[in-house]
């Protein structure tokens, strides 16, 4: 073992370099431009590993030869090659067979530093698919707008801003001569020659008005559907592009990118599209005006196909100015720069191998010896732009030979358009050469017909309906056999290269829009609770009313106003809340449904035990006193087991919520404790709510001979079958659907709905019951002395049979004054003398039909009722 030390950056320095024979890193390329990568950095990487490593290149001539050689040895596993030096426009074709290597653990754990220093827009888009980093930049394109300083001051003109000012300038400054060189000048100069440069320009326009919210919208292709984004933004395109046309250079359809930048050296051309290899070529010192592509005051409505005025709210990336209104910029990061990537099908100890040949090729120090080159030097004519924020040093350029004023003009167009949020980039997944085709042959046939003539709206239509029709089909012939080339269909992929496959394709199984329902249920329930607690509150003084104990009247409609208030916070997930309000939603849950549950049945426990001791004390001739104090510490002692509980479970284990995976597309969202003291503190909660039932329907048992106006044990016993009845249904549901937050809370919410609502519908019986019998048994009092309970039941039937005989009324209005009159009667006795006539109430109930006896007068009854009483 050799240790290496050298002065570059890691990984490259104190590394330990096996004394093993000579490896070989085979390198596949294209001969255009990347040759320069590999004969400039292989020989440093051979001797930075002291002649242990060769690297071997291999050239072939032409794109589509690269590509097609990439992709069939990803598709049959042949690892020919162990890198591959490519743009990144193969990487959706050969990223689903595996054909690239996963370099997302080699980085982090030995590149991390390197890597955070190379532009966002590079290492999270364009070296990325579906979050896993699979080439490393060596190359920065970003397409500039390149003028002639000098004539523009000349003319009074400022950069243009938008495409109609560019056309505008080229326009205006077309023909003429200018004097201080004598040349006649052209207004535009962009190379169209087919099947070269010309998808780029078209990109570039047809971007600033498609694409406002950042790369994952798409700006050529929604990533939502495939859907082309052509429409009128399309028309728009080829209407400036008529205007550049006619104002441009005279052999623009024969040329490329030499169309652009030979003339704006010879001084003859205003306006023009680029990469950065027009500033590191030095044309023109001094004279060359650099900045950001033009924008758009227009952009795309993907409803309608339309194109609107942009917007703060549309572009909220867009430039506003005083004078035009808001502009939308997409900085487009055309050809995407060269990338290294290592073939996914070699053994594991030549990718290592071929990780640390790309790393070191593309670390600060190597790759600044290609971006900032000397003046004049090959790797200036070689054209390579920056990707690293390290390579943004104005001083390292002008160190170089570089004008200061143009370099700051160059560096600050790159570093504005690869931080900005709404960064282009190319589509990339499988077929995009031919989507780009279709593209430059719709603008470039266009031109052509349309040369020398005036273009009408239906034309540019019919060029952009044919255009999209193609697009289309070569999406829809390419899904049609993906399975059967075992790859996946192009949105899919699509997503990934832009970083929001799960995005937009996870099923989060969310609630929706049918939490409204329960929403709507719950205040419902609520609402019937407060209305009942008023009625009862109104109604306080009516013997029914008095019979029936307000005070644990109130505290039923409280319980139930708690209980359904249950459904709110289970209505919650992470659609519109944040974290911490979602925690607090699940916190508040067990509390909400265990102390509306407790508050019901300890009333009604309370409520029925004080009948029950009151009547037990009179069949046993005994005396007792029951008092609200008295009946009021069992409710209390309830509530407080369960306050304890709950606040206790809250300190330890609170519910949080959580969103669980089921796979990489699917998940749900939770009420549920990071532990497993959890469980305990529910376990007690049931059981001791549980016992609470138990002994509420004891004591309905006990009083079930007891008149229904006295106890409620019929209602209660119809509310515990309606509840097991709900509980036998809905606990198996729940089960099943736990997955489906939607259904689950459907499931939820309507099992607390109607267990609420029985309790409302309990009172709101007892009230129907009430009015139906206006001569209703009297209030229990705090003390009720049995002995003078027995005289007065006896007392009673003496007033019975003196006063009153069985007969059938006149009318109603007659039976209703008699009931009225007798309510009234008894009320007086009730407050006057403090005493529980319930065995009287109970008789005189037993009247079905009564009337007074003719020549006896109210006063005179009253009095019997007293003496007896």
């Amino acid at each position: 073992m050799a240790n290496t030390t050298c002065d570059c950056p890691a990984p490259s320095c104190n590394t330990t370099t096996p004394e093993l024979p000579e490896a070989v890193i085979k390198v596949f390329t294209v001969d255009f431009k990347a040759p320069d990568i590999t004969e400039l950095m292989g020989p440093r990487f051979e001797e930075y590993k002291n002649g242990q490593v060769k690297i071997d290149v291999s050239v072939v001539s032409g794109f589509d030869t690269l590509f097609s050689e990439i992709e069939n040895d990803a598709r049959l596993g042949l690892g020919l090659f162990d890198v591959f030096i490519t743009p990144p426009t193969i990487m959706g074709s050969v990223a689903p067979y595996n054909g690239f290597t996963d370099l997302t653990t080699y980085i982090q754990e030995n590149y991390l530093e390197e890597w955070l220093d190379i532009f966002p827009g590079y290492r999270e888009i364009i070296a990325s698919y579906n979050g896993k980093i699979l080439m490393t930049p060596f190359d920065g394109d970003l397409l500039h707008l390149f003028y002639n300083k000098e004539i523009l001051d000349y003319y009074n003109f400022d950069s243009p801003r938008t495409w109609q000012e560019y056309n505008d300038i080229a326009e205006q400054v077309h023909g003429k001569i200018f004097p201080p060189t004598n040349k006649t000048l052209m207004g535009s100069c962009i190379g169209r020659l087919p099947q070269c440069a010309g998808p780029y320009w078209a990109m570039q326009v047809l971007s600033s008005m498609t694409q406002t919210k950042g790369s994952s919208e798409g700006s050529l292709f929604d990533t939502k559907d495939m859907s082309p984004l052509t429409n009128d933004a399309l028309v728009e395109t080829l209407k400036i592009f008529e205007k550049q046309f006619k104002y441009g250079h005279p052999t623009e359809l024969e040329g490329c990118i030499e169309i652009n930048m030979p003339a704006m050296k010879d001084e003859e051309c205003v306006l023009t599209l680029n990469w950065g290899n027009a500033f590191l070529s030095n044309l023109i010192p001094g004279k060359l005006g650099i900045d950001k592509a033009p924008g758009s005051q227009k952009v795309l409505d993907r409803e309608t196909g339309k194109l609107v005025t942009c917007t703060k709210e549309l572009c909220p990336n867009a430039v506003y100015y005083d004078d035009i209104g808001f502009v939308n910029y997409a900085p487009y990061a055309a050809f995407g720069g060269w990338s290294g990537a290592v073939n996914g099908n070699i053994s594991d100890e030549k990718k290592r191998l071929a990780m640390e040949f790309l790393t070191f090729s593309a670390s600060k120090e190597q790759s600044s010896k290609l971006v900032i080159p000397q003046v004049g030097s090959r790797e200036a004519d070689a054209g390579y732009d920056p990707y690293r924020l390290s390579h943004m040093n104005e001083e390292d350029y002008v160190k170089q030979g570089f004008d200061r004023e143009t370099t700051d003009a160059y560096l600050g167009t790159i570093k504005e358009g690869l931080l900005s949020p709404n960064l282009v980039v190319d589509i990339r997944f499988p077929e995009a050469t031919k989507m780009m085709s279709i593209l430059d042959t719709a603008v470039i046939n266009h031109l052509n017909k349309t040369k020398g003539v005036t273009a009408t709206d239906q034309m540019r239509r019919d060029v952009v309906k044919d255009a999209t029709a193609d697009m289309n089909k070569v999406i829809s012939e390419y899904d049609s056999r993906a399975h059967m080339e075992k790859s996946e269909k192009i949105l899919p992929q699509y997503q990934k290269l832009r970083g929001v496959y799960g995005e937009l394709n996870e099923d989060k199984n969310l609630i929706g829009d049918v939490r409204w329902i329960g929403y709507a249920l719950g205040f419902v329930i609520i609402a019937m609770a407060l209305l009942f607690s008023g009625w009862v509150a109104i109604n306080r003084k009516h013997r029914v009313v008095k019979i029936s104990q307000p005070i644990f009247l109130h505290l039923i409609c409280l319980g139930v106003l708690v209980l359904s208030s249950a459904i709110f916070p289970l209505g919650i997930d992470d659609t519109d809340s944040t974290e911490q309000g979602r925690n607090a939603a699940c916190a508040s849950i067990p509390w909400l449904v265990s102390l509306g549950f407790s508050l019901v049945f300890s009333a009604l426990f309370s409520k029925l035990w004080r009948i029950n001791r009151v009547f037990a004390a009179a069949a046993s001739l005994k005396r007792v006193v029951v008092t609200e104090k008295d009946v009021l510490k069992p409710f209390a002692v309830l509530m407080t087991l369960n306050f304890v509980i709950l606040l206790s479970w809250t300190l330890v284990d609170p519910m949080v919520y959580e969103r669980v995976y089921t796979d990489e597309l699917t998940s749900y969202g939770r009420c549920m404790p990071q532990g497993n003291e959890w469980k305990g503190f529910i376990a007690t909660l049931a059981i001791l709510n549980f016992i609470a039932l138990i002994i509420v329907n004891v004591q309905a048992y006990h009083a079930r001979s007891i008149n229904d106006e006295l106890s409620e044990s019929k209602y209660i016993g119809l509310v515990t079958l309606s509840m097991f009845q709900i509980f036998i249904v809905g606990v198996p549901l729940l089960v099943i659907v736990y997955n489906d937050p939607s259904v689950r809370w459907k499931s939820k919410s309507t099992n607390q709905s109607a267990t609420a609502s029985k309790f409302s519908t309990n009172t709101k019986t007892k009230w129907s019951h009430g009015n139906n019998a206006s001569h209703a048994s009297a209030h229990s009092q705090q003390e009720c002395d049995t002995p003078t309970l027995n005289r007065a039941a006896s007392s009673a039937s003496e007033v019975e049979s003196k006063y009153v005989k069985h007969v059938t009324f006149a009318d109603k209005e007659s039976e209703l004054i008699y009931r009225e009159k007798l309510d009234e009667i008894i009320d007086l006795v009730m407050e006057e003398h403090k005493i529980d006539i319930t065995s009287i109430i109970l008789k005189i109930k037993r009247a079905d039909d009564a009337v007074p006896v003719t020549g006896e007068d109210d006063a005179q009854l009253e009095s019997t009722v007293v003496e007896s009483a």
